[in-house]
């Protein structure tokens, strides 16, 4: 008999709640109809798109008009990136963010700068942003500032809301992008409350499916569309809409807004659990992350271990973990950028294992993944 599943990479991507998958099928089958058609089954894909802004704006915390469905958070970050500093180039040509980015930031401001734009990188070691170096960063010519909210790799989280009024007392006329993937659901927030003009979110982090997400624009900020359609999403975004993804983003969300105050607190006893574990039962073990980070995420370092082989150890136990940010793709890594941004020495940036709850994992299935990482036998794993 096959041994159950035990997922631990949620980070990555998330099981879709039955709720989300029964949406998906309702809306394929009875809401077919272009949400633009003025027909019956147009109408009720219509209705479907109004819901799901409204769902995703209650979680996000703002007004449904400043939501713009995408289709990912990939896509919103480089829209929040082209879309604002295209708007943005004639006040300056000086951009803003930090060392460990994800790709989609990092990759998108690379090709800002072979256009001639200015970007400033501010470091943030061991998981700490600094900030000093921030406001020596920010000026008058500083257009756009892109700084996440909770890093991917070991779940730190910056201080968004102090980052913003450092902009403010700067008097710096940069528009201020947050990339909220692995924030949205796990930590409160709204994008007032914490000073963003633009945040990036993503459906399949919060057990929607894959293919939507959605980036806040805050009312009235004018950023320059990047396709060029029939005008959906208020001209940023045009192209008919995936109403089944999107739909089933909205069912998540409304289902996240429901149990987020108890899911947060379960995945914290587990990250709590998981790190203590980790430290009593595992020697050699160099923790990465904190019990200050993100309320989902475990990173850590096994020095001198290959974490490929680990991943691929643990996967013939039928446990799931990531060795890094999981949408990366294998075929182009070039190493562990991102980690060796926050300060790791050379053994410990092959040896990252990165675990990553959901509300839905148990205590039972961290005892068992402890228990099959303390009895791996390197020799054998070489193999692997």
């Amino acid at each position: 008999m096959e041994k159950p599943y035990i997922y631990f990479d949620n980070s990555a991507t998330t099981k879709p709640w039955p709720e989300v998958t029964d949406r998906v099928a309702w809306v394929m089958t009875e809401c077919y109809g272009n949400p633009s058609s003025e027909h019956l089954l147009g109408k009720r894909s219509k209705n479907e798109l109004l819901r799901a802004r409204k769902n995703v704006a209650g979680l996000l915390g703002c007004l449904p008009g400043e939501v713009y469905f995408t289709s990912g958070g990939t896509e919103s970050n480089n829209l929040a990136i082209f879309g604002g500093c295209s708007a943005m180039k004639k006040y300056g040509n000086k951009i803003v963010t930090t060392t460990v980015e994800h790709a989609s930031v990092t990759k998108a401001l690379r090709i800002l700068r072979r256009q001639g734009w200015h970007v400033e990188y501010i470091p943030a070691p061991k998981g700490v942003l600094d900030l000093e170096a921030l406001r020596n960063a920010v000026d008058e010519r500083t257009v756009f500032v892109s700084i996440m909210s909770v890093n991917n790799e070991i779940g730190c989280i910056f201080p968004i809301e102090e980052i913003s009024k450092i902009i403010k007392e700067k008097k710096s006329p940069a528009i201020f992008h947050t990339d909220a993937v692995q924030a949205f659901g796990k930590i409160s927030f709204s994008p007032m409350s914490i000073g963003a003009d633009l945040v990036s979110v993503s459906a399949h982090k919060i057990h929607g499916v894959k293919g939507a997400g959605a980036l806040f624009v805050r009312d009235k900020l004018k950023i320059h569309a990047l396709q060029f359609g029939g005008g959906q999403e208020g001209g940023l975004r045009p192209g008919t809409e995936g109403i089944p993804q999107i739909a089933a983003f909205g069912e998540a969300a409304l289902l996240t807004m429901a149990r987020m105050g108890a899911d947060v607190a379960k995945m914290t006893e587990l990250r709590d659990y998981c790190y203590k574990a980790l430290r009593r039962s595992i020697p050699g073990v160099e923790m990465l992350s904190s019990l200050n980070g993100a309320p989902h995420i475990v990173s850590f370092s096994l020095s001198g271990e290959d974490s490929g082989a680990i991943v691929r150890y643990l996967n013939l136990n039928n446990i799931f973990v990531s060795n890094g940010a999981a949408c990366k793709s294998h075929y182009k890594k070039k190493g562990p950028q991102i980690l060796e941004s926050f300060g790791l020495h050379t053994e410990a940036l092959y040896s990252v294992i990165r675990v990553s709850f959901s509300a839905e994992n148990t205590f039972e299935e961290i005892d068992i993944f402890i228990r099959a990482l303390a009895a791996r036998n390197r020799t054998e794993m070489a193999s692997l």
